[in-house]
């Protein structure tokens, strides 16, 4: 019965008969910033020429195929990339909606059933019932997840990012939001350029981010691949194989190094 009444909404809202409900705006609200977890991010292959953007990330229809064609990379250990092996395609995150698109729901296309792609929608639809605006006290912040935290390209995103809100938001202090992943990227900006980070930041809500780590969920990925989707539904979906390959590929080969501390010997990451 649910199921058939949100069938029936979503096909009124896209014949237009009924419009969304407009909810009161309050300016004096904090700013937000969200930022998503691993693989919370809409990502789209452009081609050589610029001309061409599509979906990859997520989608139904041939979901797979694509994630191997586009999504698929080997890391460049001279950039410190993850470079799709794909050449004559470049991986995007999109910005419409001052980056609240590519985290809301990650299948704008699925009329019904988008539960189960929707990563910020019900927090996004539930603040802006709140009086937040996009634009003006409300943005998201997208990324590609393949790559490193602390990517040099995507410090850069994030600091413009954090700019404009700002100035957006009448040069107030934003609150930022993470998940999961999303944690360690904040802390990583927030190692390497704490003097943008507090003066930007007024405060920071991290959401199960993995601080001391997540080996066990690491270690199952690699050995067996991961799945976002269970039952049958999966079947239209990537496969766990596919997202084994890129886990393999996509990340660096750590550069292990002996160091003493504490006339103990302790094996640290230089990465």
């Amino acid at each position: 019965m649910a199921l058939l009444e949100e069938l029936i909404r979503a096909i009124e809202l896209w014949l237009r008969i009924v419009k969304k409900q407009e909810y009161v705006v309050n300016p004096n609200l904090d700013p937000v910033l969200l930022v998503p977890g691993i693989a919370g991010s809409i990502l789209h292959a452009v081609d050589e020429e610029g001309k061409k953007a599509e979906r990859v990330w997520i989608r139904i229809l041939g979901a797979d195929h694509e994630f191997r064609t586009k999504l698929w990379s080997r890391f460049d250990p001279s950039s410190g990339k993850s470079i799709s092996l794909d050449d004559r395609t470049r991986i995007v995150v999109p910005e419409d909606r001052y980056g609240l698109y590519a985290i809301d729901t990650l299948d704008p296309d699925m009329i019904v059933g988008s539960d189960c792609v929707g990563y910020y929608h019900d927090m996004i639809a539930e603040m802006i019932k709140w009086g937040y605006q996009e634009g003006s006290t409300l943005f998201g912040f997208g990324y590609d997840f393949r790559q490193s935290n602390r990517l040099k390209e995507t410090m850069e995103k994030f600091q413009e990012k954090l700019e404009t809100a700002y100035n957006s938001a009448g040069k107030r202090k934003l609150t930022v939001i993470t998940h999961s992943m999303g944690g360690l990227l904040l802390k990583c900006f927030m190692s390497l350029h704490n003097d943008i980070f507090e003066k930007y930041v007024k405060r920071w809500i991290a959401i199960a981010a993995p601080f001391q780590g997540a080996p066990g969920y690491i270690t199952t990925s690699l050995l067996n691949g991961m799945s976002f989707v269970e039952g049958w539904e999966a079947n239209f979906f990537i496969s766990k194989w596919s997202m084994q390959q890129l886990m393999c590929w996509c990340v660096g080969e750590p550069d292990w190094k002996e160091k003493t501390w504490n006339n103990d010997t302790v094996r640290v990451n230089s990465l």
